[in-house]
């Protein structure tokens, strides 16, 4: 792995390790996707160990920059939304659906098809588990690589659903309101009145 890419792959991974960390000792407030966001934190961490593992870190930082491009769209719908910029963060979360379409879908699938079909280009002397001199690629590890970029699809398609109900619901309704988040001021509000009534 060349040197500028393995800081990425290896703070991408105590990322990934991180979040799972604070979703399992319930250090956020649990949303109603919680079970699936540990399942995609799960399924993430067994793809890049072994990806790793395997000298297939190629794959993993593939997986990597399909999660992140669509996160940055994300991340701007929210802040237009905290800015109470109703158009903005519209147009800003419609960009998010394409970027997303795109990279968590039809990447992955590429990628998908990719690991199905051309791992049989792998020489067949290299086809061994022999870490002793650098050769981890047996028959199975291609599913230790194919079944977690599956998983992860399928967990991508269930918050693609959610994504698009949004989305349709604030092109006709102006409503953009993210569905499994709780109230993050819910506990703000009755201390402010409070304090405005002090």
């Amino acid at each position: 792995m060349p040197g500028t890419v393995k800081p990425y792959y290896l703070l991408q991974s105590a990322y990934w390790l991180q979040q799972f960390l604070l979703l399992v000792l319930r250090i956020e407030k649990p949303r109603s996707d919680f079970a699936e966001l540990v399942a995609h934190h799960i399924v993430t961490l067994w793809l890049i160990g072994w990806s790793y593992l395997t000298n297939l870190t190629p794959i993993g930082n593939a997986i990597f920059l399909t999660m992140d491009w669509s996160d940055v769209f994300l991340a701007l719908s929210k802040c237009f939304n905290y800015l109470q910029m109703e158009k903005t963060k519209t147009v800003a979360f419609a960009w998010f659906t394409g970027v997303w379409t795109y990279t968590r879908h039809y990447l992955n699938i590429v990628i998908l098809y990719s690991v199905w079909t051309e791992w049989d280009l792998i020489p067949s002397q290299s086809k061994v588990w022999d870490p002793m001199n650098g050769l981890w690629m047996p028959k199975w590890v291609k599913y230790q690589i194919f079944i977690p970029i599956l998983l992860l699809q399928f967990i991508n398609l269930f918050w693609y659903f959610l994504i698009w109900r949004i989305l349709l619901r604030a092109i006709f309704s102006s409503n953009l309101d993210d569905e499994r988040s709780d109230d993050e001021d819910e506990d703000a509000e009755p201390r402010a009145k409070k304090s405005k009534k002090e």
